[in-house]
């Protein structure tokens, strides 16, 4: 190899996209695992190390986790897999004794989270000198990352995105309780030693956790993949392999260049067993979901749609299940508890509080939505143009995507909020993504829809949160927040409880702007999740449930455009619904947009305006709209651009 790099035996990179594949590329391909059942201990051990003479000290030598270099794009990255290179090398374990040693098993004792870590821990609080001060166990992460999937599943909107993504009608239980155990999965290689060494310098040099796992996966000893069930989660289909590899690369793009099993960093030391915790962890999975084990189902779906989006859920479980608010996932406090129970229940809380659960609200508006969705939105006022068209329209079947054209000034962004009232109501979509060409337009509009939803939600405790989506902005409702040092928290004056605190959750991060239930910003958040970049699952993910709306459509160049329609074909995939405005748009880009055939220039010649075009699940429909021959009055203010 290049610049002297190792040379030694190299088990060749491969694709890996399924179960049976993982199995393939260990060392020993072709060997069945072993039969040794490793799931039926009762009692976690660890080896405890009793030694004679003088302790060293050791040094921890700090290594960067170049766990993602590159992505491989963002539909379809996760079910053709990771590259990933296996090197059988000679690694000999740094001592941290000098003298004998020996090892004895004792069972593992309970572990008291605050200090230095004393069993396997997932997630770190530090003081402002770095000092370990608590610390979050590694299997009660799990539990609370896939308590926060299944609940974000159990909402329809988004089970049903997910089955149609993956071909079939519904997702039933015993598919969604396999899924559950994949996302439980996710930091699998957080048993790594070299993970555990950032809380425990003694353990050596540190090292990352999702190339890791993949290396374990691939080229580790078979009684890990033991340990883990790996042969009992390849009897769910082909599918299974991608979607685990979705779990483990969570952190925004797939795993990228090759790496190394490092065989030190699974052997047991200083009282922690990477095999005895990967043990109890699938012992927990099969307590916690036994009829993922038992149950009989079809094939989990293989697809690369269904892949791009479940890798989008399990980032925003993980950010969910990672929000250590004492209102939300704490710190376990007592680990005889049983995690999941009361991580279930705190999921469903931290979805509602989000705003990520708007069936409160959908009940709010059902009564009247449907025959009276103006003046939810505008008392007082009556619809025009447009306005009335659409109110008139009967909802299409999923999946659809419309184009409302109609000039300048005709109230096209109520007609826009008075479709996705009727949407919400019937359970269509959500929530709403409004995306305007410029930041300039999208602030100028904010107010301007937050008034709208007041009116529609006078319950204030049922009332989705509009979330502002222009980075370096905080704002949430009529609320704006503050970025407080240290850690870069964000402080929301005005809240009042935890729900207010709550309510401002996604517009804290860029990446997680997608997740609020009503979104206003600028159009490159809804791009981003069409391109190969960080967290573009994750985008995509949340917007599959939300009424996508681009207004200025035609402000979009070639380049735009055509990102835009991808973006639009995933969407439809999963049965969403889009709505798109524009004053001048043309009968080409139209066609382009709805996915119909390009009219010729006698057709196009010939099409009314203003113009209302719908393509759903039946065909595409187009409806001229009559021109209003009702005044209006359009006032001017002149202010000086300069003093």
């Amino acid at each position: 190899m290049k610049n002297g790099q190792l040379e030694s035996r190299i088990v060749s990179a491969h694709k890996l996209d399924s179960l049976e594949k993982l199995s393939a590329l260990a060392p020993n391909a072709g060997k069945p695992l072993s039969t040794r059942d490793v799931l039926c201990r009762n009692t976690v051990y660890t080896r405890k190390r009793k030694t004679t003479g003088r302790r060293s000290n050791q040094s921890a030598e700090t290594r960067r986790d170049t766990t993602v270099n590159h992505a491989h794009g963002p539909h379809g990255a996760y079910t053709r897999g990771a590259l990933v290179g296996c090197f059988e090398i000679e690694c000999s374990e740094i001592a941290a004794d000098h003298g004998d040693s020996h090892c004895s098993l004792e069972p593992a004792g309970q572990a008291a989270m605050n200090g230095v870590p004393n069993a396997f821990w997932a997630k770190l609080e530090k003081d402002d000198t770095g000092n370990v001060i608590a610390w979050h166990p590694l299997i009660d992460h799990c539990a609370d990352v896939t308590a926060v999937f299944e609940a974000l599943v159990a909402l329809p909107t988004i089970r049903r995105r997910l089955a149609r993504l993956g071909g079939v009608e519904d997702l039933d239980s015993v598919t969604v309780a396999r899924l559950c155990v994949l996302v439980a999965l996710h930091d699998l290689g957080k048993a790594n030693l070299g993970f555990q060494a950032k809380g425990r310098p003694e353990l050596g040099a540190t090292a990352g956790h999702v190339g890791e796992a993949i290396a374990l996966l691939t080229c580790g000893p078979d009684e890990f993949r033991t340990a883990l069930g790996m042969e009992h989660l390849a009897e769910w289909g082909d599918g299974a392999g991608g979607l685990l590899l979705s779990s483990i690369c969570h952190h925004g793009r797939p795993a990228g260049d090759a790496h190394s099993y490092q065989h030190s960093w699974w052997r047991p030391k200083f009282g922690l067993d990477p095999l005895a915790e990967l043990t109890m962890l699938t012992k927990r999975l099969r307590d916690w979901f036994p009829i993922a084990f038992q149950g009989e189902t079809s094939p989990l779906p293989s697809n690369e749609m269904f892949a791009h989006a479940f890798a989008g859920i399990v980032m925003l479980a993980d950010w969910i299940g990672s929000d250590r608010r004492p209102s939300l996932f704490s710190f376990t406090e007592d680990q005889a508890q049983d995690r999941l129970t009361f991580a279930r229940d705190r999921a469903r809380i931290a979805i509602d509080h989000i705003g990520i659960n708007v069936e409160k609200a959908r009940m709010q508006i059902a009564a009247r939505a449907m025959h009276d969705a103006f003046s939810l939105i505008a008392p007082g006022y009556s619809p025009r143009g447009g306005q009335t068209t659409l109110l008139h329209t009967e909802l299409p079947t999923a999946p659809s995507v419309a184009v409302l054209e109609a000039e300048t000034g005709s109230g096209k962004t109520e007609a826009a909020l008075a479709w996705f009232i009727r949407l919400l109501a019937a359970g269509e979509v959500d929530g709403m993504m409004f995306a305007l060409p410029t930041r300039t337009a999208a602030t100028q509009i904010f107010n301007r829809v937050c008034k709208a939803i007041a009116n529609a939600f006078p319950d204030e405790l049922a009332r989705p949160p509009v979330v502002l989506a222009v980075p370096g902005y905080l704002r949430v409702d009529e609320t704006e927040g503050r970025r407080e040092l240290p850690g870069f928290e964000v402080l929301w004056p005005d809240a009042r409880g935890e729900r207010e605190r709550h309510r401002g959750w996604a517009a804290e991060s860029p990446k997680r702007f997608l997740a609020a239930p009503i979104v206003i910003g600028t159009v490159d958040q809804v791009l981003l999740s069409g391109l190969m970049v960080s967290h573009a699952h994750l985008r995509a993910a949340a917007l599959l449930r939300h009424l996508i709306v681009v207004d200025e459509v035609h402000a979009s160049d070639d380049y735009m455009t055509r990102i835009l329609e991808s973006v639009l074909e995933h969407h439809r995939a999963a049965g969403g619904h889009a709505l798109l405005l524009s004053a001048t748009l043309g009968g080409e880009a139209r066609a382009r947009l709805l996915g119909i055939p390009r009219p010729d220039r006698a057709t196009a010649q010939a099409t009314a305006y203003p113009l209302l075009s719908i393509t759903d699940r039946d065909g595409p429909t187009i409806t001229p709209i009559a021109h209003d021959s009702r005044k209006r009055n359009i006032g001017v203010n002149i202010e000086p651009l300069m003093e």
